[in-house]
């Protein structure tokens, strides 16, 4: 019995121990965490004298892996950079970098961003003629903010929004916008990548705005202009956000060579949104696999020319939009191709329909039957959204032959393509050769190989 005492006392006091011993080492851990911090706060440079002792004209070259700390603001037309490894940091409210003079030059910065209000940037700009290239900006805020600035560059930078913490998203309302411009006016925006913010490039009252080669991803609008006169949207790519990219209240638009796949995150995504959008240019850009290819409302006088929107839910959605021209585009595998609604005297001449039954009588590659567009189901689930859970029934087309209404105001493609366009042609056979070649390349490799293994080895 005492022998088994004893061993209960030395039981307990082992255990004793050991939880002692581990609250002591959580407590030393604790401490090395703290004093880390510490010495990492301490170690962050200040970064404002160091700007103010650059002269006008001159570049301040940051140290290797070095912390700065933020917030500063360049008063003078100066070069601040880094080999890529130098980290500004801010724990204020103000931007970590504010641009007050014209002429400067930000490059190769990792910029680290700590506050939390959508509203306010990393970085602002408020003068003209800068230059911000490679510029790496991680945030819970806004990116890079141009208020009252004209014919800056901003290129090759990448700019990320926090999560809400492990793998979920923040809601896009605590979200700021990656690219802001307010009444600034010839800006170029080329480069950039664009990941999990608020709107990827957001454009308002700026005039001629050039946005070229950007992506923008897991966001709300990749690209948004409203009311900025002739912007251009060229050679971007735009994926999983809600819309790819909207154009509103706008005139003399160029949105040209774009792409924009896989906006599905709303019920109602697009890929390319015109809202009041007038006498512009939407052509060769890809609209692949989005909830709606294009949604064009309120829109006069544009021009679409080849584009391709391809397995979208639906391709082309027109509301109360008149005197628009589509011409030589491909619809391909869309649910439902096109629809539309209170709409007139809209231009549809030339463009392929996959699912178009067409006769050419004289082989001038032109269907002689026309390519007729009902938008009986859009009407039908306008007033009656739960209707939707009958589309592709089989009664569907027997309704509306019963109900059809004027059908001058229908979309009609008067002279189908029989075929897919030249160009759409020609980039499936490039991808087939690429596709051919690469086939060749590993067959080469994989008779080399069997060859030195089996024949030569052996041999």
């Amino acid at each position: 019995m005492k022998t088994k005492n004893n061993l209960a006392i030395v039981k307990a006091l082992a255990v004793g121990l050991l939880l002692a011993s581990a609250a002591s080492l959580a407590a030393e851990n604790s401490d090395v965490a703290a004093a880390s911090a510490a010495s990492s706060s301490a170690e962050a440079t200040d970064l404002q004298p160091l700007i103010d002792a650059t002269p006008a004209g001159e570049t301040l070259t940051l140290e290797k892996g070095r912390t700065y700390a933020g917030p500063a603001v360049i008063a003078k037309a100066i070069t601040l950079r880094s080999d890529g490894t130098a980290t500004l940091t801010n724990e204020s409210d103000d931007p970590v970098l504010t641009v007050a003079a014209d002429g400067v030059v930000l490059r190769d910065l990792l910029v680290r961003d700590s506050k939390k209000d959508a509203k306010k940037p990393a970085i602002l700009l408020q003068s003209d003629r800068n230059r911000i290239e490679g510029v790496d900006i991680v945030t819970q805020a806004g990116g890079i903010f141009l208020r009252d600035a004209d014919d800056n560059v901003l290129r090759n930078n990448r700019i990320q929004g926090a999560s809400a913490g492990g793998s979920r998203k923040a809601a896009y309302s605590k979200r700021g916008n990656g690219i802001d411009l307010f009444a600034s006016s010839g800006n170029v925006i080329e480069g950039n990548t664009l990941i999990r913010v608020h709107d990827g490039v957001y454009a308002e009252s700026s005039e001629g705005t050039k946005v070229r080669g950007n992506k923008a991803v897991d966001s709300r609008y990749g690209f948004h202009f409203m009311f900025s006169g002739k912007p251009e949207l060229k050679g971007n790519v735009g994926e999983g956000n809600v819309t790819g990219g909207m154009v509103m209240g706008v005139e003399g638009a160029v949105v040209t060579d774009n792409r924009f796949a896989k906006q599905t995150e709303n019920v109602n995504s697009q890929g390319i949104l015109l809202f009041d959008v007038h006498r512009s240019e939407i052509s060769r850009n890809r609209v692949e696999g989005n909830r709606v290819g294009f949604y064009v409302e309120n829109s006069t006088e544009n021009e679409l020319a080849g584009n391709e929107i391809a397995s979208n839910f639906i391709g082309l959605q027109m509301i109360r939009s008149e005197s628009n021209s589509f011409k030589n585009s491909a619809f391909l595998s869309n649910v439902i191709q096109a629809q539309a609604s209170e709409s007139k005297d809209n231009l549809l001449h030339g463009n392929y329909w996959d699912d178009n039954g067409g006769i050419d009588a004289n082989g001038d590659g032109y269907s002689d039957m026309s390519y007729d567009i009902d938008p009986f189901f859009l009407q039908l689930t306008k007033d009656v959204e739960a209707f939707q859970v009958f589309f592709q029934s089989p009664g569907l087309p027997f309704l509306a032959q019963m109900f059809h209404s004027d059908t001058s105001n229908w979309l009609r493609d008067r002279e189908p393509l029989m075929s897919p366009p030249d160009w759409q042609a020609r980039a499936g056979s490039d991808d087939g050769l690429w596709l051919t070649f690469a086939a060749g390349i590993l067959l080469l490799f994989a008779s080399i190989f069997t060859f030195y293994r089996w024949g030569y080895r052996k041999s």
